[in-house]
């Protein structure tokens, strides 16, 4: 009996000595985790952010109160950077920095607060700790050091300004100026009367005027006081519910430019205006920008017409009205064609004679020209074709004579070529003179004279008589072909430094001297 009473006390302390031992590991593991987690997380109600890569995923409402405290309205990672940097100098370089461990970042305003970074996974935790109202009143003071420093840094930016920037209150009334335009008013002001600290006469008069029109941007001009060149400058007006911010800039280079641009199109107006060639240049969106006077002349298209600007559709369509555009034979074509040569003038590839139903032919040609833009020249070139045709007739002409002649006939220039020939010369010659003249010169043909004649000096003396410079004499001589027959070469100066030479079958003739009672006259040949 008395052993199992020893027995069950015994189980009983074992008991209680088990759970004692439990609780006491049991205490002391829950102090670890809230050791650890007061050292990791911050307590309720501070500032927490959550970045993933370049995001901000999430935030506390401190977070999102901070970040809209602080004027950032980003969602990314910027936004928390700019705001906390100017309290946490180092936030920057410490994010991109190896995150293997928690990062304490203190400010150097106060120990109370502090910036713990740490990494969870792939993403980054942000959090402001310290005691929550030492974060409230140091955050709240740091702030405010900041917004100091900001509105000291815009007011240094806006007085030093290079342009000039003033305010006037609702009666018009100048209540603050930086020192752009307080120097720009006293190179104004007359010196014989005090200057006050802020103007009190406008340095623009002209701008209530122009606000009350509605307008808020304008170009004004001031003269200065020791200078007799206006100064020009573009004046932003923007109204607030405090009076009116003006902000002006220096235009003179621009004025400058749009005068020397000016200057320089009215220069360009008159020089077309003495072109004999017709001018119409197009902009970008196919419509007539500028034409001269010889375009009216030569399309005799209205003036009218042509001030409004018609688009090149418009304008070709007009030419064809007025029979001033070479008549397709087929009609469903010709606009396609039009568009071809639009493309086309604006590659500057497109040249074209146009002949007219009247006779006349107009060169026309494309030219581009920067910013998609492009123009048409029209020259009238009906003289030209109509003089090359009556040259090419008499050349014609000329050469339908000598073709009758029996004597065989060449003309070599100075430099030796072969430039005209008769029937009788290729026939006599075996010479093919059919699209290929320039191919044949004085060498080539003495070589095949000497080919077909005994040996003779006559063809030394030839070679010297063409090439011979100042005053030449005519000769003559004669030679035998390769089958008996006599024939007779004649050597004639003629215009230019050209030789003619002629060929004539016949009794021996010895080598002489052409004299005026020669009965054999030399051939002469009128070139055009």
């Amino acid at each position: 009996m008395s052993l199992g009473i020893l027995d069950l006390v015994a189980v009983s302390v074992s008991a209680l000595v088990t759970a004692a031992l439990f609780w006491v590991c049991k205490l002391y593991i829950l102090r670890r985790r809230a050791k650890q987690t007061k050292r990791i997380t911050p307590f309720v109600g501070q500032a927490t952010f959550l970045i993933a890569g370049e995001t901000l995923i999430d935030c506390s409402p401190e977070g999102a109160a901070f970040l809209e405290q602080r004027r950032e309205t980003g969602a990314d990672r910027g936004a928390v950077i700019a705001a906390l940097e100017p309290i946490f100098p180092e936030l920057g370089l410490a994010l991109d920095a190896d995150l293997s461990k928690m990062l304490t970042l203190k400010t150097e305003m106060s120990t109370a607060v502090w910036l713990e970074v740490s990494k969870v996974g792939d993403r980054i935790r942000i959090a402001i700790c310290g005691n929550k109202s030492a974060i409230e009143g140091r955050l709240g003071a740091l702030q405010n050091v900041a917004d100091t420093a900001e509105l000291t840094r815009l007011r240094e930016i806006t007085k030093s300004a290079p342009h000039l920037m003033w305010h006037t209150d609702a009666s018009g009334r100048l209540t603050w100026a930086n020192d752009a335009y307080l120097m720009t008013c006293d190179a104004c002001a007359d010196l014989t009367t005090d200057i006050p600290k802020l103007p009190s006469k406008p340095l623009f008069p002209e701008l209530d005027q122009y606000i009350r029109m509605g307008r808020t941007k304008l170009r004004c001009s001031l003269k200065l006081r020791d200078d007799d060149v206006l100064h020009w400058y573009d004046v932003v007006v923007m109204r607030n519910e405090k009076g009116v911010f003006y902000y002006a800039s220096d235009a003179d280079s621009i004025v400058r430019a749009e005068l020397g641009q000016r200057t320089f199109v009215q220069t360009l107006s008159q020089t077309f205006a003495q072109l004999s060639i017709g001018l119409a240049i197009f902009d970008r969106r196919r419509h007539l920008a500028t034409f001269n006077p010889a375009l009216l002349d030569m399309t005799t298209l209205p003036f009218e017409f042509l001030s409004s600007r018609p688009s090149v559709d418009t304008m070709l369509d007009r030419l064809r009205e007025l029979r001033m555009l070479p008549e397709p034979k087929n009609y469903a074509s010709w606009r396609e064609q039009f568009t071809a040569m639009e493309q086309a003038a604006r590659n500057g590839t497109y040249s074209e004679n146009w002949n007219l139903p009247d006779g006349q032919t107009f060169r026309v040609t494309g030219r581009p020209y920067p910013d998609g833009a492009f123009a048409l020249l029209f020259e009238d070139i009906s003289a030209e074709i109509s003089l090359t045709r009556r040259f090419r007739s008499e050349i014609e002409t000329s050469q339908a004579v000598i073709d009758t002649l029996e004597d065989a006939i060449a003309v070599f220039s100075n430099g030796g070529n072969l430039v005209l020939a008769n029937d009788a010369y290729c026939e006599l010659w075996d010479t093919d003179l059919a699209g290929a003249l320039g191919r044949y010169d004085l060498p080539i043909e003495l070589r095949k004279w000497q080919a077909r004649c005994t040996p003779t000096r006559i063809w030394t003396n030839l070679r010297e008589f063409t090439s011979q410079m100042g005053l030449r004499q005519a000769w003559s001589d004669s030679a035998i072909l390769d089958d008996g027959r006599q024939i007779n070469c004649f050597a004639l100066p003629i215009k230019g430094g050209m030789t003619m030479i002629r060929f004539r079958f016949g009794k021996p003739q010895g080598p002489g001297l052409l004299g005026h009672s020669e009965k054999t006259e030399p051939f002469v040949i009128t070139k055009g």
